[in-house]
């Protein structure tokens, strides 16, 4: 007879950390066995990806990542 697996003996996968894309939210690999998460990390997961679609949904600034980042006032060198 096999004894049943205790939560101690299940390996723990943490938080999921989803990235956002443009229009999509990609999760890289994610298990294919179901995960074990803490309320606490279920949570964050959760949280992270209402972030991430939300991010995903927006559209790119306008010229780049780096708009609105101008040269506040150094010397160009010119």
């Amino acid at each position: 007879m096999t004894t049943p697996k205790s939560n101690s003996d299940i390996r723990r996968q943490g938080p999921l950390n989803p990235e956002a894309g443009d229009g999509v939210v990609v999760v890289e690999n994610p298990p294919s066995a179901p995960m074990h998460m803490t309320p606490d990390e279920a949570d964050i997961s959760g949280i992270r990806m209402l972030d991430a679609a939300d991010r995903s949904r927006k559209p790119p600034p306008a010229g780049g990542a780096k708009a609105g980042r101008g040269d506040p006032g150094g010397d160009s060198g010119e």
